[in-house]
């Protein structure tokens, strides 16, 4: 049966055939597709794959609406109802049928198909749409997915992107081919309008609008609840697109609208490539994205709002051109500088979801997959400490039947870990309300479908089973009104309006939505806990251990406690030995800094000429650098024999560990010059010049020196003095010098200074 109807129209058509045979051709049965703007690959790549490849064809998309407004253009196309040979698959939604074989998909169901089948009987190719967004899902399905085509010679992969780092893509796909189609992008009108107001920019361009639709970015939900209450007066149908927002009311902004009534859509990032919205032709972008991005030291994620990157603002502009020239609005000046793109999701977001599902997979560390851009370890080693407390994985980091529970229920491992001590407990409604509270999630049936269908034994016994879930988010109440300590250490206040309405505030609680801040975080949802049950709790799980920290005046104290993580439950005073005296110096090290130690001159000059080798492409001893204060306990704490910190000891325990004697080879304290004579050389911070090394000499000295110096490949700034010791040169071309400007000084210097030798040479 024929699988390719009508689309003639999309500039794309011409290379259907061909992109087809270059992936069948490919060495690594991976293809990069790149598709400018209105190319149309997401609808007609689908379309000629059916034609060509026997099995099913996977689609997967990185959000839910691009899926269903893909699976149900196909199936138009195809002349057909959504769910026949095109159908669509996410959480709480399915319309496949026996007949599909096209299936889109949203990103984390591919991850959950190769956990139960890693060779994908049946499919053919799996496309990954949009992978220019680097959603955690699709870096991590790619991951797997190179593993999974080891098993089969016929699983066939295409990659299809916006414009980005082909090159090395296809590197990491086993120098697949490169296929680049250009779009039909009709002309764009680029104006500036920066201190202007979205609400304002809007009824500007609705003034003028003759037919179409305005389309709207702001950085997230709140921002768009905004302006559409600032928007209240317009006469123009308002619609809103964001991915907390039900599919119904995010389906409507996919259809045409009224004839002859304007239409405002508000959007999120969603609506930069994932999607086509119709008759679009004015964009407004306010020049802002809302990221998560994970603070490893806090073990807490921060959501922040930050100039949309080069890359995004190409794309916003490019939905004004989809159907006719249009324009875009940019609410910010031309002079305003960017990045030129945004930093993968993988690198900077909670990996909770990603480290278990590795560990189902098999992988128990970074190195064990192939990534495309590795996680940051750290991060990944807070992930698995996290999942080791809520049971879900063993000490050495394999899954426990826990764990495979909570990847079935197919939720966040936090809230599935809830829902897991809900049905243990015979409490399943209860847990089912506490995520439909914390969560935009709607669909409850779906839920306690899944839930239904898990086995689990062992119940927590928590009272309420929200601690099951966030055992790392209950915090204790400080002498400071509204700020809580979290057993990281870290403190965090309640919203000023919400710490307001309350006389007393309780002693616990969970947050359970907390930005980690720069210095304090703020906690934005959050739930109470009885003081008896949360002390019940923190007893059942403490520890009991010696604590030693300086007070005032640096002061050593030292206590056993018991505690669960930083929050203490009791403390008494001990008395204190030397291992607790050198805890307390590296403790206050890893966070206050090496300067904390006052240290002596020749350690400060050790670090400077150790920061010197380092930025000539020492790496390893950089990594050192820059983990000093964190490391404190490693290297420093051999060297306090005694509970006495001397300079003497700090600069010993330095000099090991930074090895002083490859530092003093390789940025010596001095220098012998070209005549014979050696001089001691300084080693100076000059901001963006980095460390540099300096040579202070009277010109006499360096007769005989034709060229500048060279230490560690660096060439040496030469402060040329008087025989007076004044200020007559700086250089770092002595043979320049020699050549262009001693003639001038040498005659000058005569005059001054008769009877000391000028000949230079």
């Amino acid at each position: 049966m024929n699988y390719t109807p009508k689309i003639d129209n999309l500039p794309i058509t011409p290379y259907l055939d061909e992109i087809c045979e270059n992936l069948k051709a490919s060495e690594s049965r991976f293809l990069v597709l790149t598709a400018e703007t209105a190319a149309g690959k997401s609808t007609a790549v689908p379309l000629a794959l059916l034609e060509h490849f026997q099995g099913k064809i996977l689609m997967l998309e990185p959000r839910r609406i691009a899926t269903i407004a893909i699976a149900s253009r196909v199936a138009s196309l195809l002349g057909e109802n959504v769910g026949e040979r095109a159908g669509y698959s996410m959480h709480g939604e399915n319309r496949t049928s026996k007949s599909t074989r096209l299936e889109v998909i949203t990103q984390a169901i591919l991850t959950r198909r190769l956990q139960s089948d890693m060779s994908l009987e049946g499919v053919s190719v799996v496309v990954i749409d949009e992978f220019h967004e680097r959603s955690i899902h699709a870096d991590l399905a790619l991951a797997f997915l190179k593993e999974a085509m080891q098993l089969r010679d016929d699983l066939f992969c295409i990659v299809m992107s916006a414009t980005m780092d082909t090159k090395r893509l296809s590197a990491y796909l086993g120098n697949a081919p490169i296929f680049a189609v250009k779009g039909r992008q009709f002309p764009v009108e680029i104006c500036y309008k920066p201190n202007v107001s979205v609400a304002k920019a809007v009824k500007d361009e609705l003034a003028e609008l003759d037919t179409g639709s305005i389309l709207v970015f702001l950085p997230g939900l709140r921002e768009i609840r905004q302006a559409q209450e600032d928007l209240s007066d317009i006469d123009a149908e308002i619609l809103l697109l964001h991915s907390s927002i039900s599919n119904d009311e995010q389906k409507k902004v996919l259809s045409t609208g009224k004839q002859g009534t304007p239409r405002v859509i508000l959007s999120s990032a969603i609506a930069e490539t994932s999607i086509t919205v119709p008759d679009v032709s004015v964009v407004i972008d306010s020049g802002l994205s809302r990221l998560v991005k994970m603070n490893v030291a806090t073990g807490m994620e921060r959501l922040v709002t930050e100039r949309e990157s080069e890359f995004s603002a190409a794309q916003r502009a490019g939905r004004a051109g989809r159907v006719k020239a249009g324009k875009c609005v940019r609410l910010w000046a031309e002079s305003d500088r960017r990045l030129s793109e945004q930093s993968a999701e993988i690198e900077r977001v909670d990996l909770l979801s990603l480290v278990l599902e590795c560990a189902e997979w098999g992988a128990l560390s970074v190195e064990n997959l192939d990534w495309f851009t590795p996680p940051n370890r750290a991060a990944w080693k807070e992930a698995q400490k996290l999942l080791k407390r809520l049971g879900l994985i063993g000490e050495d980091g394999a899954i426990l039947d826990k764990g495979k529970a909570a990847l079935q229920i197919g939720e966040n491992p936090r809230l599935a870990c809830i829902l897991l001590e809900g049905k243990a407990q015979n409490r399943s409604d209860e847990a089912i309300s506490e995520i439909l509270e914390y969560t935009s999630y709607q669909n409850r049936s779906d839920i306690s479908r899944r839930v239904k269908q898990i086995r689990i034994e062992g119940a927590l016994g928590v009272k309420n089973l929200l601690l099951a879930g966030f055992p790392d988010r209950i915090a204790m109440r400080t002498q400071d009104f509204g700020v809580y300590k979290f057993p990281s250490g870290r403190q965090a206040s309640l919203i000023q309006a919400e710490a307001q309405k309350h006389s007393t505030l309780p002693a616990f609680i969970i947050a359970l939505d907390v930005d980690s801040g720069e210095v304090q975080g703020k906690i934005r949802a959050y739930k109470a806990l009885d003081e008896e049950e949360a002390r019940a709790f923190l007893e059942s799980k403490a520890q009991t251990k010696t604590r030693s920290y300086f007070g005032e005046n640096k002061k050593l104290i030292c206590e056993e406690v018991k505690c669960y993580g930083e929050i203490i439950l009791s403390a008494k005073k001990k008395e204190s030995s030397v291992a607790d005296f050198a805890f307390a110096v590296c403790d206050a090290v890893s966070k206050n800094g090496i300067d904390w130690l006052e240290l002596s001159d020749k350690a400060q000059d050790l670090i400077l000429r150790a920061r010197f080798l380092s930025q000539t492409g020492d790496t390893a001893l950089k990594e050192k650098l820059d983990t000093l204060s964190k490391t404190a306990m490693d290297w420093l704490t051999p060297f306090l024999t005694e509970a006495k910190l001397t300079k003497e000891a700090v600069f010993s325990a330095l000099a090991y560990y930074l090895d002083e004697a490859k530092i003093n080879r390789d940025a010596p304290k001095s220098i012998m010059l070209a005549n014979g004579k050696t001089r001691k050389l300084v080693y100076e911070d000059q901001g963006s010049a980095g460390i540099v090394p300096v040579l202070e000499i009277i010109i006499q000295q360096i007769f005989g020196v034709k060229e500048t110096p060279i230490v560690h490949g660096v060439p040496v700034l030469l402060r040329l003095l008087s025989p007076a010791s004044r200020p007559l040169q700086v250089t770092r071309d002595l043979a320049g010098f020699w050549a262009n400007t001693w003639a001038d000084v040498c005659r000058e210097m005569k005059g001054r200074y008769p009877k000391h030798n000028w000949q230079a040479f």
